[in-house]
């Protein structure tokens, strides 16, 4: 990793661009956004590569959105390689990113509200030979907004009911409890680097499958790996693995650096407020947010107040282990808006093991001894966190997820 800032812009923009690069060449490119008009009625013009049906649509809960959809895209945009940009006239600003392993989509904030009033194609021509998906907004009343957003699928009380209490899932019951470890970086992304050559991607592989060892080796945990050799996983993919194996924890390994030699020690990541709300949006994806919009955000709020206050139970847990040892980062439980911790049903934290560019920190992540020492002391955390009587049993998303609604 860069610098922390680095860090995160890097970690958050990755997640947001997904896997669109490797897409690039089975899926139609998204080469150009462009804005006409001003902020009373706004004209969205998104230029492809081939011909492709969407759907856009708004939303205004937790604020105000115009959605489009499509099929699975490869983002081409130049100058825009993070899959974000600013927008124009009643649009604030817009991301790109895979919301499926085949469907595509790009959500642009608005600065007020807002509907839809045309939207088509229009197919390459001899003046342009891109094809374009054009979307007209017009600012409207609040009231007019509201009742004309809503995500268009459909879907009745006992489906809507059991798509969120899926998505508020308790992993079953079982003897062993299941762990997702996940090595940052890989591939084509070394992370930060360190001297001698040191790569990020290097240090966090061999912490994780130490810690593998040592967590297999007691026989209480099934262990997996989003990484188990040098390749780069997207960050889908990543937290994937999580949702896909019903994990009860998950847990990503990094190294931080900095620009001053002297700072070192290891810190822990959590969600923070904005990536809370994006957990949460990504929690309501999908459900039908105009009809009993109440009890689908009822159980998202309990689904995510339960997650945030495991995550952060784990994180001051690990804490306390890992001060016994070796250093800590000043303050070092913090809160971060990054897209590996944003899937919004599994405790997530993200440990930072020291700081690849300060020599202590570097020998000790390198060293074997001192790798097994400091992952002993993780598995001795992850011990303790489950042995806490409140971590499972009766707790609030349980009780939401399988009481009858009348």
């Amino acid at each position: 990793m860069g610098r922390m800032s680095s860090f995160l812009i890097s970690l958050l923009l990755t997640g947001l661009a997904g896997s669109a690069t490797a897409a690039a060449l089975d899926a139609s490119e998204i080469r150009q956004v462009r804005f006409g008009g001003d902020d009373g009625e706004t004209r969205i013009v998104v230029e492809m590569s081939s011909e492709l049906d969407f759907r856009a649509f708004t939303v205004s809960d937790p604020s105000m959105r115009l959605v489009v959809d499509l099929p699975r895209s490869a983002w081409s945009v130049a100058g825009l390689e993070t899959g974000e940009g600013l927008g124009y006239g009643l649009v604030d600003d817009f991301r790109f990113f895979d919301r499926s392993a085949d469907a595509s989509r790009i959500v642009f904030e608005l600065d007020g509200p807002s509907v839809i009033v045309n939207q088509f194609g229009i197919p390459a021509n001899a003046d342009n030979p891109h094809h374009r998906l054009v979307v007209d907004l017009r600012r409207v009343e609040a009231g007019q907004a509201e009742a004309a957003s809503g995500f268009p699928e459909a879907s009745d009380l006992s489906q809507l009911i059991a798509e969120r209490v899926e998505a508020v899932y308790v992993p079953p019951p079982r003897e062993r409890r299941v762990i997702v470890l996940d090595a940052g970086h890989g591939g084509h992304d070394p992370g930060s680097l360190g001297s001698g050559g040191a790569e990020e991607a290097d240090v966090t592989l061999a912490a994780a499958r130490e810690l593998q060892r040592q967590l297999e080796a007691t026989g209480r945990y099934v262990v997996y790996m989003t990484r188990n050799d040098d390749t780069y996983p997207s960050w889908e993919e990543r937290v994937g693995v999580m949702a896909e194996q019903r994990a009860d924890l998950f847990l990503s390994i990094h190294a931080d650096s900095s620009p001053s030699a002297q700072t070192r020690g290891a810190a822990v990541y959590t969600l923070n407020d904005r990536a809370e709300n994006r957990a949460r949006q990504i929690a309501r994806r999908g459900a039908n947010h105009t009809s009993r919009a109440d009890v689908n955000n009822i159980l998202v709020e309990l689904e995510l107040r339960e997650k945030r206050n495991q995550s952060t139970a784990f994180a001051e847990v690990m804490l306390q282990h890992l001060a016994e040892a070796g250093p800590l980062l000043q303050n070092p439980h913090r809160e971060a808006n990054l897209f590996v911790l944003l899937d919004p049903r599994v405790p997530a934290v993200l440990l930072e093991m020291g700081f690849m560019t300060n020599p202590s920190d570097l020998a000790n992540m390198r060293s074997e001894r001192s790798r097994s020492r400091q992952m002993a002391a993780v598995l001795r955390a992850i011990d303790a966190y489950f042995a806490r009587d409140e971590v499972r049993g009766s707790n609030p998303v349980r009780a939401a997820a399988l009481t009858p609604i009348p």
